[in-house]
């Protein structure tokens, strides 16, 4: 199952930030780098060595609290099996979707990565939409990343290379006021048995390859 999601974010800033004013480039790079520290080696044990953070109700232990979901997408019994983080995930049949609760924007690029299980579906994979917002939680703009393939068991996401996110044409005063994104999952096509667990967010680590 091919999935690590990756997107950069905030390429562009850097150039943007010295064309305004010192005064203000101080409070744009506050605004941006509005991420807690810390964060664990969650996938570790698959070669991945950086520090991730749980996203907010990532693991879905508090119900669908801070998700908006649609199309028979609900919170069920049973969780991934590598490691203890509680004893729900959630279902994703054909036909619905699954919006996350806000995650923040690091000041170089933020990576995804999740836990998912698509066992004997004979889905499309399940499609990856990010969602940007400003200051006000105003709606910036969207942008689809990634397809994970779906039909096997619990696994954690794998290394998708993509680029975009701040790097799609907005304005540049939307580039500069955009503090945070919203999360989409997707199953495309007919007989999606799909499970996703635990979202995690790395919103720090300038990566290569």
């Amino acid at each position: 199952m091919a999935a690590r999601l990756r997107f950069l974010v905030l390429a562009v800033l850097a150039c943007a930030a010295c064309s305004v004013p010192a005064a203000n480039a101080g409070l744009i790079g506050g605004l941006l780098s509005n991420c807690p520290s810390g964060g664990s080696q969650v996938f570790a044990p698959w070669g991945d060595s950086y520090y991730y953070l749980p996203a907010q109700n990532g693991g879905f232990e508090s119900g669908s609290w801070g998700w908006s979901l649609s199309g028979g997408a609900t919170v069920v019994s049973g969780n991934q099996p590598f490691f203890s983080s509680g004893t729900r995930s959630l279902s994703l049949p054909s036909g619905s979707s699954a919006m996350s609760p806000t995650v923040c924007l690091g000041t170089q690029q933020l990576y995804i990565r999740l836990f998912g299980k698509d066992l004997n579906g004979t889905d499309g994979g399940l499609r990856v939409r990010v969602y940007f917002y400003g200051l006000l939680n105003n709606l910036l703009g969207s942008q689809d990343f990634a397809v994970f393939p779906g039909g096997g068991g619990w696994a954690p996401t794998g290394l998708v290379k993509s680029s975009g996110g701040l790097l799609t044409p907005l304005p540049i005063v939307s580039l500069l006021s955009s503090t945070s994104a919203r999360i989409q999952i997707t199953p495309l096509g007919s007989g999606s048995r799909w499970q996703v667990d635990d979202l995690y967010i790395d919103p720090y680590i300038s990566r290569v390859g």
